[in-house]
């Protein structure tokens, strides 16, 4: 290729490489014009006050910054709804703008603008006037011509949108500032007519939190968390369906004293109290709270969420745990202690008489255990005796459900019979004065004798662990293994022993008729039984008769200590194969 030719090549691709360049940087810099902030450097911490001027809707309005929220000052002075603002400021610090220098304003209206918005950022004691202009909406409704620090932009319509609000939307319709979860103490008096027939019910309470809810007055008694709580969080988001301009003396709403009072008290000593009383001749409730000059229009809705009466506040179930987290349940009656532990594989049971250990740990029935926490999830409060008192020497029983974080429970008085004639025990929670009704058949628990908690599953062994079994009855002695195919054959043999194979399930599964209190009593006839694992490891217990007080005879079980009651079936099958050959 001729030089001139190349050169020339070389001419053109780098020009066209140029251009290239300058373009993508021309578009940059439109790009970086057209996503311009609509007020360059805003920080809306540094916002100390911003005053609108909607000229549309004959609105002027000036709010200030104050150390824990934002006051109007201006036509009134009242708390701003802080949504509100935070929605506002956000507008100002994300709106972007397209500059849009060959706007006429006139045709834009903005000479005069709709809306004058002025704000006020402090620069270290400096004060910064920042100044937005909003006129009229573009064609395609996103945008929004506006002017900011002299400039006309086309900025998008979240700003204007914030700013349509008329001056009952700037104004806050929370009547108290403290949060639910600041709350730690509650008082409430006076009353309220649920029933137009019936007397005021009278809702005095003092509430306090103390691990969980308890009432203090005119009771002691825990309280339902998830429902107090609720009540809690409707004083705390009461919010007003209207607003009174210029009120006047409280008294002439109702408010001072207030038909109904409810006090809340913050961790730190903050106190707030909401006054109520209902708008003669219909169904809205006044309110206000105390020590500020506002008083609001509220529905009833808002005053029944905050009205249940303090009764329905306490808590109903016996104990509210789960049964998956209850380490032991403690049972007594009368001189009788019965506690059942949970341990690693199930349940012992460990039991006292009168100060004297009869039960250290045996093996608990896992079903009845089960069938007793089942008892205790569902067992609940029928009703309240109010003013009726629970003496110690009335005290017959009581239950308590320990957790690793609370004991739960309460002690039991006489039965009675309720007017509808069903039967109930009365019973007083620990730490309560209240003494309620319960049902029968939590007293029906801590009565049961100690002895028949014990698991009547006397052993089981599974057969694939069982190396051999050995039968001893006098001078007679056999041995049973398996061999390879899983056949039981009498050792020192090749043979089957089928007459023995069809005992070895009942042999390695026994279960008690009935499980007796420890003793020495003889067994006569005893037929003994040895497994043994693979492991090594084994069981030995004895089969054989039991002489009863009655003097009626029983095939019984022992091994150890332990002493229970069988069917006599085992017992005779045994006898007759250690007899044969």
């Amino acid at each position: 290729m001729h030089l001139r030719k190349l050169a020339t090549l070389l001419l053109v691709v780098g020009g066209l490489a140029a251009l290239a360049l300058w373009q993508r940087g021309e578009q940059q810099s439109l790009r970086t014009r057209a996503e311009a902030a609509l007020l360059s450097g805003f920080d809306r911490t540094r916002v100390r006050s911003i005053r609108v001027d909607n000229l549309e809707r004959g609105l002027q309005l000036r709010v200030e910054r104050r150390p824990t929220e934002w006051q109007i000052v201006d036509p009134v002075d009242f708390p701003a709804e802080m949504a509100v603002i935070e929605v506002l400021l956000d507008s100002l610090a994300t709106q972007h703008a397209k500059p849009a220098p060959d706007t006429d304003p006139a045709k834009v209206a903005l000479d005069p603008p709709r809306v004058l918005l002025e704000i006020e950022e402090d620069l270290g004691g400096r004060l910064l006037q920042r100044r937005i202009e909003v006129g009229a909406v573009d064609l395609d409704e996103n945008w929004v011509f506006a002017r900011a620090d002299g400039v006309i932009f086309r900025t998008e319509r979240a700003l204007d949108s914030t700013l349509e609000r008329d001056l009952p939307d700037w104004r806050s319709r929370f009547l108290l500032r403290m949060s639910a979860r600041q709350v730690v103490e509650l008082r409430r008096t006076g009353s309220i007519l649920f029933d137009p027939k019936a007397e005021a019910s009278d809702l005095g309470l003092v509430a306090m939190l103390d691990g969980g809810w308890r009432a203090a007055e005119p009771f002691e008694a825990a309280l339902d968390g998830e429902t107090f709580e609720r009540m809690l969080v409707g004083a705390c988001a009461m919010r007003a369906f209207s607003f009174i301009d210029a009120p006047g003396p409280l008294r002439e709403y109702g408010l001072d004293p207030a038909r109904l009072r409810v006090e809340l008290v913050s961790g730190d000593g903050r106190r707030e109290a909401l006054l109520l009383a209902p708008e003669g001749g219909g169904e809205m409730w006044y309110a206000a709270r105390e020590g500020a000059p506002y008083v609001f229009r509220i529905g009833p809705d808002a005053v029944m969420s905050i009205a249940s009466p303090s009764a329905g506040l306490i808590q109903r179930e016996f104990a509210s745990v789960a049964r998956d987290s209850v380490l032991k349940v403690e049972f007594t009656h009368g001189e009788r202690a019965t506690t059942l532990v949970r341990v690693e594989r199930g349940w012992q049971v460990r039991a006292s008489e009168g100060g004297k250990l009869v039960l250290a740990g045996d093996v608990a029935d896992a079903q009845l255990v089960g069938d007793a926490l089942g008892v205790l999830e569902r067992a609940r409060i029928d009703d309240f005796l109010m003013g009726r008192s629970l003496a110690s020497q009335d005290v017959v029983a009581a239950i308590r459900v320990h957790t690793p974080d609370d004991v739960q429970g309460g002690v039991f008085g006489p039965s009675v019979r309720t007017a509808d004639g069903v039967e109930a025990v009365e019973f007083r929670r620990d730490g309560d004065s209240l003494v309620s009704l319960v049902s029968s058949d939590l007293l029906a628990l801590a009565a049961r004798p100690a002895d028949s908690w014990r698991s009547l599953d006397l052993h089981r062994v599974p057969e694939i662990e069982v190396a051999r079994i050995e039968l001893l009855h006098g001078p007679a002695t056999r041995a049973y293994g398996r061999e390879d195919k899983g056949r039981w054959v009498r050792m020192g043999t090749t043979l089957e022993a089928k007459e023995f194979a069809k005992l070895v399930d009942r042999v390695l599964n026994v279960r008690a008729e009935q499980v007796l209190q420890r003793g020495d009593e003889t067994l006569r006839g005893a037929v003994t039984v040895r497994i043994v694992r693979y492991s090594g490891d084994g069981l030995e217990f004895s089969l054989g008769d039991l002489s009863l007080p009655d003097g009626s005879v029983a095939a019984a079980y022992r091994t150890g200590a332990r002493l229970a009651l069988v069917k006599g079936e085992l017992l005779g099958a045994l006898r007759a194969l250690l007899q044969s050959e």
